[in-house]
């Protein structure tokens, strides 16, 4: 359904993916013009040191007879003392303009991606770069070529690299496994880490990859349906 005046909102105004903490406002849409919203100011408020900022509005629907929550960028454009309600009452309230269409979402903090190569997520173990099956910021799994020799438990040293930003992390083998062809087991091993204390830029920094690249994914997705 399309979002409209009446519709009670849930604004995403911080996600600390370090602490694990989703810091959220609940609001109602005002009013509707183009890509300009107007919502309640919620209670407690919404800082003034936020406007310019980037948030996420979502809301629910119900799809099947089950509430699914969607969402889309916004950036905090102004904030309005006196808004005039249509029972001539004025409230505090927040101008958003809307940046992005609606989309699934979830919060799960430690969502996994299944990366497409070339979308700037890689992993490097030893000098040598690894398949990345899929990654979230807690931890990942990969397959390679049995360049190393894992043991399951052991800490391993790799290299993450996040956009044109290279980290070096520490790990731990969580699992080992072969694939089920039996041509390729003699080559080919899946191997699944944990990031060990890692720092909370890098978290906050792979989990905004992260949720960039799932973006772009569901809008191809979107396209191709659509083409």
């Amino acid at each position: 359904m399309e979002i409209k005046p009446g519709l009670t909102v849930n604004i995403v105004i911080n996600i600390d993916y370090r602490k694990e903490i989703v810091e959220t406002k609940n609001s109602i849409i005002h009013d509707i013009i183009e890509k300009r919203i107007i919502v309640a100011q919620p209670d407690p408020p919404i800082s003034r040191t936020h406007i310019k900022e980037n948030v996420y509005v979502t809301y629910l629907e119900k799809e099947q007879g089950k509430p699914v929550r969607y969402g889309f960028s916004a950036k905090i454009m102004d904030f309005i003392k006196d808004y005039e309600l249509a029972s001539q009452q004025t409230t505090q309230a927040i101008e958003l303009f809307k940046e992005s269409r609606p989309e699934p979402y979830n919060l799960r903090m430690f969502y996994r991606l299944e990366p497409p190569g070339n979308c700037g997520i890689d992993i490097f173990v030893e000098g040598n770069k690894v398949t990345i099956l899929d990654v979230s910021i807690g931890g990942a799994r990969f397959s390679h070529n049995k360049t190393h020799h894992f043991k399951e438990n052991e800490e391993v040293k790799i290299v993450l690299v996040v956009g044109e930003r290279i980290y070096q992390i520490d790990s731990r083998v969580v699992r080992i496994h072969e694939p089920e062809n039996e041509k390729v087991k003699k080559s080919l091993e899946f191997v699944s880490i944990q990031f060990l204390n890692v720092d909370g830029h890098i978290k906050n920094e792979l989990g905004r990859k992260i949720r960039d690249v799932e973006r772009d994914l569901r809008y191809k997705e979107i396209d191709h349906m659509t083409t």
